[in-house]
């Protein structure tokens, strides 16, 4: 049994949940998505989680094993509860997260612990996985039909802005309105009559900067319904993303023939050594964080 410990939110979890499957089809042994570290106030993101495909079907079940006595048990012994299951655990260096092709050989019967933040881990399987966290069909585009038509059009770009965790974190490249603007020029060039839809969890600070007649920022941004943002995005035909995993997978599930993305070169500032060249899809374009960059 492969038992995936879920770290972080949405985009995080698909990233685990991605590198999971690789392991259990690997060795045709079930997936645990080991959620004991969300509290009551976080749950719902992985309620969000539970409600792709994959999951339904079964290919991965989520569990919260006594979240609070696991809290317990590392506040009194240093360990967590994983560590008395008697199972190897393989852990991606908290500083680099290179891709580590022998990840990929962890034993079928481990615990899993990291981000593991790049297609290469999962392009074996990845036809495997647009079916599994496939969002269509679920429901997510009531009330934002109309919405959802406009992201329909070929000339239609997504773009996700990330604020409220990022601002005065020293650690992430910080991506600021000029980052944003020179993508909307680029992808101008190239896309005839582009219309921007931003995406973000601060739509007033965006609606203050982006204020052309071919931009308009979308009010909704549930922190708890992350479902709703990431398919309304995966509906676009272009995107231009930030440096978060939630931006990433929306362009990933948006994946069409003529798309066009465009990604920051640089992922985090200092701390975790994360080789941006690792993150890229073929088509996607780097875009210099810094103007002038070469």
């Amino acid at each position: 049994m492969i038992r995936v410990v879920m770290l972080g939110r949405l985009g995080n979890n698909l990233f685990q949940y991605a590198f999971g499957r690789v392991l259990a089809e690997k060795y045709n042994v079930p997936l645990l998505m080991d959620g004991s570290w969300f509290n009551g106030r976080t749950w719902p993101f992985v309620e969000s989680f539970r409600r792709l495909p994959g999951v339904v079907e079964g290919k991965a079940k989520v569990v919260r094993p006594f979240s609070l006595g696991s809290r317990v048990l590392n506040k009194v012994c240093g360990r967590h509860h994983w560590e008395f299951l008697g199972q190897p655990i393989v852990r991606e260096p908290s500083e680099d997260h290179s891709f580590d092709r022998r990840l990929l050989d962890s034993p079928g019967n481990c615990v899993v612990l990291g981000f593991f933040q790049s297609p290469l881990y999962f392009s074996a399987i990845d036809p495997v996985l647009r079916r599994e966290l496939a969002t269509d069909g679920l429901g997510l585009e009531t009330g934002f039909e109309a919405l959802a038509d406009r992201l329909r059009e070929p000339s239609s770009v997504a773009v996700h802005v990330r604020r409220s965790d990022y601002v005065g974190n020293r650690d992430v490249a910080r991506l600021d309105h000029d980052y944003y603007l020179r993508a909307m020029n680029r992808i101008r060039e190239s896309v005839r009559g582009a219309r921007f839809h931003v995406f973000s969890d601060d739509p007033v600070w965006c609606s203050g900067v982006f204020n052309g007649r071919d931009v308009s920022v979308n009010e909704h941004s549930d922190p708890f319904a992350p479902l709703v943002d990431l398919h309304l995005m995966s509906l676009a035909s272009h995107h231009i993303i930030a440096n978060s995993t939630f931006s990433w997978w929306g362009a990933w599930l948006g994946t069409k023939p003529g798309q066009q993305v465009l990604m920051p070169d640089v992922w985090f500032e200092r701390g975790i050594h994360a080789p941006i060249e690792e993150k890229l899809l073929e088509g996607w374009q780097l875009m210099p964080v810094r103007s002038g960059s070469s």
